[in-house]
């Protein structure tokens, strides 16, 4: 309506207080409904981007979490091994000490001019012996003329080059050592020939 109280003729604007009476038209109802809806959509938009950054850091947690596990399991499994073996080796260790004194009381009897029956028999145990430990797959290491491999044979003395003495090799045997594949169980001493340049 005019100030002057008659409807407003066409053209002529109307001001705040002449719209106060009137109810909202349809065109501000669908430009308050719009807003409402875009409101909300910018709502869901914020929490569905919170929530997926609450995914991704929940997946890095689980693997971080399974890498640890894998960890875990490996270094267990090796210490399961680890202890395995050890117990292996303990329960050989007196086998291996039978297989010494065997030796010994074979290399007396060489020297002996006296070779009675009982030498046979204690070369048939000795025998019997190393089959058994090559079935439960143990081999022995550090025989004379062995090449000498510090990782399986300890040298407690040298002898100086010679004739027959391949510098480098094995001389003499006080123990001999043992393998289980590739894993030592006990490692052999023995006397080894000197390189050429050792003084």
């Amino acid at each position: 309506m005019s100030t002057s109280g008659w409807p407003a003729e066409p053209g002529e604007e109307q001001t705040p207080s002449d719209r106060e009476g009137q109810e909202p038209s349809q065109a501000d109802a669908k430009d308050t409904e719009a807003d409402i809806l875009r409101t909300e959509l910018r709502r869901v938009r914020e929490k569905t981007a919170a929530l997926e950054q609450e995914l991704g850091e929940t997946k890095d947690r689980v693997l971080r979490c399974r890498a640890e596990m894998e960890t875990m399991r490996r270094r267990l499994q090796g210490e399961l091994q680890q202890a395995r073996d050890q117990g292996k080796d303990e329960t050989i260790m007196p086998v291996l000490a039978v297989y010494d004194d065997l030796e010994r009381a074979l290399a007396a009897a060489a020297s002996s001019e006296d070779q009675g029956g009982i030498v046979a028999g204690v070369k048939l145990v000795k025998e019997n012996l190393e089959r058994q430990l090559a079935h439960l797959g143990i081999r022995r290491t550090g025989t004379v003329g062995e090449e000498f491999d510090p990782q399986v044979h300890e040298a407690l003395s040298t002898v100086p080059a010679g004739q027959g003495r391949a510098p480098g090799t094995i001389f003499q045997v006080f123990e001999p050592g043992f393998l289980q594949g590739e894993r030592l169980i006990r490692v052999a001493r023995v006397v080894v020939v000197a390189d050429d340049g050792a003084n």
